[in-house]
């Protein structure tokens, strides 16, 4: 990427322009309020765990055995080769991988990461999802990439959460007003009540699309959906 673009896109740069097409431009909603994904389907089964609940360890131990039961393979470690980086798996067995938010969200992988995850397995354990904040955006940006790709290559998901799919990202004001936040807003002298007027600062482009996510993991739990990918339903 050439300097002169660098410099177009440098947050200096881009926000006072920024300004001119917030203040001249009209906002036109064409959303008709309704989520098809989230009509009442039959569901598939027991798909997504809270981790508050009891023996939910145990029952998703359960659930993989059962699973794995059907694989041609022994439940392993797995290293999968990604553009020359190894991308390690605690545990897998044929076509199942059993993992957690640390290891595919924590760790610095992208969508060619997911895409790989989805070429070698047709269904994915997800494990100890937390709540997330703006203070995790970087783990909120790359959950919501691994459940669009997921969702895109019609792959199976079992979770295990900290809180139900509407209530895993939650977002305030005072999460926002960082250090990081505010040292930029300074260098650029934006007042102190200028952050709303950006994305940058409001992150309303991650919170629109993790309700996306909210609505793919509901689909996700779905016989329908389920179905779509393999005929042998849980």
């Amino acid at each position: 990427m050439g300097w002169w673009l660098m410099d177009l896109l440098h947050p200096v740069v881009c926000l006072p322009r920024a300004c001119l097409f917030w203040e001249c431009c009209h906002t036109v909603c064409l959303d008709t309020g309704i989520d098809y994904r989230q009509r009442d389907m039959p569901a598939a089964g027991k798909l997504y765990y809270l981790t508050s609940e009891a023996d939910v360890e145990a029952d998703m131990d359960k659930l993989f055995d059962e699973l794995a039961q059907k694989q041609n393979d022994i439940t392993r470690p797995r290293i999968l080769k990604v553009q020359g980086r190894k991308l390690r798996l605690s545990k897998t067995c044929g076509t199942l991988a059993d993992c957690t938010f640390e290891e595919l969200c924590d760790r610095p992988l992208g969508a060619g990461d997911y895409l790989e995850l989805c070429r070698q397995f047709d269904t994915i354990f997800i494990r100890h999802i937390p709540q997330l904040t703006l203070k995790e955006i970087n783990q909120a940006r790359r959950f919501i990439t691994l459940i669009d790709t997921l969702y895109d290559n019609k792959v199976r998901v079992v979770i295990m959460a900290q809180a139900p799919p509407d209530s895993l990202f939650l977002h305030d004001q005072q999460s926002l007003e960082d250090e990081g936040h505010r040292l930029l807003m300074d260098d650029l002298g934006l007042g102190k009540d200028a952050w709303k007027r950006f994305s940058i600062f409001t992150a309303e482009e991650e919170i629109f699309a993790f309700q996306r996510t909210v609505s793919r993991l509901t689909e996700m739990q779905t016989a329908k959906y389920w179905g779509e990918r393999d005929k042998t339903i849980v």
